[in-house]
């Protein structure tokens, strides 16, 4: 499934984002400019849904969980 990370912070953040559906396998990890999107893709879990963690310059991370394809995820 293909979701697209957005950010809406005024200023470029560095990501890191891990597939939990993929055994924690790192999907992104890298800078997104302020206001970009990057596009992603994830593996889909037997119930149909993504399931994501989202770290922001060493914060700790936030679960997505039940994601659609083609969704937005506000960073």
């Amino acid at each position: 499934m293909n979701v697209t990370l957005v950010n809406n912070d005024p200023f470029g953040n560095n990501f890191r984002v891990t597939d939990n559906n993929a055994g924690g396998r790192v999907v992104f990890n890298g800078y997104i400019e302020a206001h970009a999107e990057v596009g992603i893709s994830i593996q889909v879990n037997n119930a149909g849904y993504g399931n994501i963690t989202t770290y922001q310059d060493g914060n700790p991370g936030i679960g997505r969980s039940f994601l659609h394809d083609g969704e937005r995820i506000n960073l």
